[in-house]
C-alpha cells in the first residue's frame, strides 16, 4: 500500500517542498522585486503578490521536470503538470486569505478568533489544492489521496517547523 505513495511522493510532494523554500528565498532575499505587487490588497492582503504566482509555478515546473530526469518515474507532460500544480498551490490559499481579510485578520497576523480553525486551513488549504488537481490528472485512487493529505499535512507543519528555526520564516 505505501509503495503507492512514492509516486505522489516523488511527482507532487518533492517538487512542492524545494519550489516552496526556493519561493522562500526570493522573499527573504527580496529577488524579483519589481513583481512584488499585491494580487489585490483589499481582497487577499498585501503578501499576496504576483511574485508568487510567476515564481512558484515556475519552480515547481522545473524541480518536477528535474526531479522526473534523475528519477525516472513515468510522469505525462512534467513541466505542465509541475506548472499546474504550483498554481494551484497559490489559488487555494486565496480563499483562506479573502475570509481572513473579511474577518479583520490582517496579512501575516494570525487569527485570535477561531485560531484552530485557521491553523488548520493555514496547513491544509494548498494541499487540498494540489491534490484535487492531482487526482483529476493522475489515476491514483481517492484513498492514496486522502492517505497523502494526512502526509502532506504533517509535512506541511513539520517543514514550517524548521523554516521557523533556520529563520526563512517568520511566523508558523
Amino acid at each position: 500500500m505505501f509503495e503507492q505513495l512514492i509516486p505522489p511522493i516523488v511527482i507532487v510532494l518533492l517538487p512542492m517542498i524545494c519550489s516552496n523554500i526556493s519561493h522562500m528565498l526570493v522573499v527573504k532575499y527580496d529577488l524579483l522585486s519589481f513583481c512584488k505587487v499585491p494580487i489585490w490588497s483589499y481582497g487577499f492582503g498585501a503578501n499576496k503578490t504576483w511574485r508568487g504566482f510567476v515564481v512558484l509555478p515556475l519552480l515547481n515546473a522545473l524541480f518536477l521536470t528535474l526531479i522526473m530526469q534523475l528519477t525516472e518515474q513515468p510522469c505525462r507532460h512534467p513541466f505542465a503538470l509541475g506548472f499546474a500544480l504550483g498554481l494551484m498551490y497559490l489559488l487555494f490559499e486565496l480563499p483562506n486569505s479573502f475570509l481572513k481579510r473579511r474577518l479583520g485578520i490582517k496579512a501575516g497576523e494570525s487569527a485570535t478568533k477561531y485560531r484552530f480553525f485557521f491553523y488548520l486551513l493555514d496547513k491544509t488549504d494548498s494541499a487540498f489544492g494540489v491534490l484535487l488537481f492531482y487526482y483529476l490528472w493522475s489515476s491514483i485512487s481517492i484513498q492514496m489521496i486522502l492517505l497523502f493529505f494526512v502526509l502532506s499535512t504533517l509535512t506541511h507543519i513539520t517543514l514550517s517547523l524548521l523554516l521557523l528555526k533556520l529563520k526563512l520564516k517568520s511566523r508558523f
